[in-house]
């Protein structure tokens, strides 16, 4: 399915099954169908509404060449427009890499009912010189454009993320393992979860759905907005 979004920018989006709405959030070089190739969305679809979008500049949504389609207001316009579509004012946000930092300042502008970050962790994230590495490895109009567009974002910090939060990543996520480690007192005083699993890397914090499910599982039962007479423990 397809909508108008800001700046007139087409995004698309799919919804399957029934439920408590999940809304999924791919990372920077990805689409929708990375929640698909990696059974998420078959097995979250037994007992959740699940919808997944294509960030703007991916997949088959518009791709605009300038910075200005690019900002933390157009990504969170996106967001807004397809859950109106959906009727789903108040999803539970499951993001993974950009979709876990998007998911982060969705949640802390608007209402959701849970938020699931994988792969990401809080403060400066797109400083200069990632940026400038960034650019120096593409001539690519487009992803040009997406990466100067981060120049505007501002920073998330665990305090303002007033919803349920679960932060997850892998010893093996590099930087980003670094980084939640200093971040976990914060974490957890403002009421969130952190979970640092053995041996993942990036790639596998979706994966490797036997080391991920466990975690995510209890933390989407405990935090569907609606009971779901299919949502079994066993599953």
């Amino acid at each position: 399915m397809m909508l108008s979004s800001f700046n007139n920018i087409p995004i698309f989006f799919n919804k399957t099954g029934s439920g408590p709405a999940v809304l999924l959030l791919h990372g920077f070089g990805d689409d929708h169908t990375v929640w698909q190739k990696t059974r998420w969305v078959d097995e979250l679809q037994k007992s959740f509404t699940v919808i997944s979008m294509d960030i703007r500049g991916c997949g088959k949504s518009g791709k605009p060449d300038s910075p200005n389609d690019y900002t933390l207001e157009a990504h969170c316009s996106d967001i807004k427009n397809v859950l109106i579509e959906c009727d789903t004012p108040s999803p539970i946000m499951w993001g993974w890499s950009l979709g876990a930092t998007i998911a982060l300042h969705y949640s802390k502008k608007h209402k959701v009912s849970a938020t699931i970050a994988a792969g990401t962790y809080f403060g400066p994230i797109f400083t200069d010189e990632f940026i400038m590495n960034g650019l120096a490895q593409t001539k690519d109009k487009i992803t040009r454009a997406r990466l100067n567009g981060l120049k505007t974002w501002e920073v998330v910090q665990p305090e303002e993320i007033s919803t349920p939060l679960l932060v997850y990543t892998g010893t093996n996520d590099e930087n980003v393992a670094v980084q939640l480690r200093k971040q976990k007192n914060a974490i957890e005083t403002s009421g969130g979860q952190l979970c640092i699993l053995q041996n993942l890397n990036h790639e596998e914090l979706l994966t490797n759905m036997d080391a991920v499910k466990p975690l995510v599982w209890p933390f989407l039962r405990k935090n569907s907005p609606v009971k779901n007479p299919l949502f079994s423990d066993s599953q």
